[in-house]
């Protein structure tokens, strides 16, 4: 037998399918796989469940592992698709939860489910016919294993952000008009060009991401997860070696310090370490 263009034999080969069997890494999952991995994430949440679901519609058994979440103190992140609805039921039952963040996105196809520890991508919505009828496939990841695939979903998530919607459980119905935390009536705010004493204001959903991630800043030049965000030094230490030859604070570079996004249109630097999202958001008076 001729494995990656050298021959092995029968024993070397029984060898090399064990290990690759024992081996942690991605994982398919079928129907029922799907939904015992989800129960799983649920159960096992202790620092932050993200849930992202185009289609609502929660079944009673769901609620009792994410209400178990809740009662842990873990905070909940959900995010489904703007124009989907929800159901009075779930409006009523996500407004008991005290730990939970809900948000709406347009356009919103991908599912989703992450915790600390690691995350699946699916077909299936969180929806009693999803859940109950369809044919739904999976992948389950791990953050310790599969760590490019677990970076990579959290800097999506990071990506997403700008464009979600914070509910207001204040209303009483799904239905009721979206709340947009960056909404502001229009004034007159100066915006500091570079303060690096001031600490970053994130959002709760990127403070979560951060959590999860075991990051508060990343390196603008190799996107590194540092653990102090600091915009005197906003380069891991590696990089900054590089930079301190030099110390050009125009050089373009790579990633925001704030939220680890590359965006090639607008290049971050020393002078200005975070990207024009962040920027905005971040320092304002």
């Amino acid at each position: 037998m001729v494995i990656s263009g050298r021959i092995v034999n029968e024993k070397e080969y029984r060898q090399l399918r064990e290990w690759l069997t024992e081996r942690k890494m991605a994982k398919f999952l079928n129907c029922p796989g799907v939904q015992a991995a989800l129960t799983d994430l649920m159960k096992e949440s202790r620092s932050e469940l993200i849930i992202i679901s185009p289609y609502l519609k929660i079944l009673p058994q769901t609620k009792n592992y994410l209400s178990g979440v809740d009662s842990r103190g873990v905070p909940i992140t959900f995010i489904y698709r703007s124009n989907s609805g929800l159901t009075d039921d779930d409006w009523a039952y996500f407004k008991k939860l005290a730990n939970l963040k809900l948000y709406s996105c347009d356009n919103l196809h991908t599912k989703c489910y992450l915790n600390e520890r690691g995350g699946i991508i699916t077909s299936m919505n969180l929806h009693e016919h999803s859940q109950t009828h369809n044919w739904e496939m999976g992948i389950a990841f791990s953050k310790e294993e599969d760590a490019a695939i677990f970076s990579a979903v959290l800097d999506e998530i990071r990506i997403m952000e700008p464009q979600l919607r914070l509910q207001d459980f204040t209303k009483n119905s799904g239905d009721t008009k979206e709340k947009n935390p960056d909404s502001t009536a229009h004034t007159t705010r100066q915006h500091l060009a570079y303060k690096p004493t001031e600490p970053p204001n994130k959002s709760k959903l990127l403070k979560f991401l951060d959590i999860v991630s075991g990051a508060n800043a990343y390196c603008i030049r190799c996107g590194k997860g540092l653990k102090t965000f600091d915009l005197q030094k906003p380069y891991c230490d590696t990089c900054y070696a590089s930079w301190a030859r030099y110390k050009n604070p125009k050089y373009k570079e790579k990633f925001c310090h704030a939220c680890g996004c590359d965006d090639p249109k607008h290049p971050t630097s020393f002078e200005k370490p975070c990207c024009k999202h962040c920027f905005t958001k971040l320092y304002k008076k």
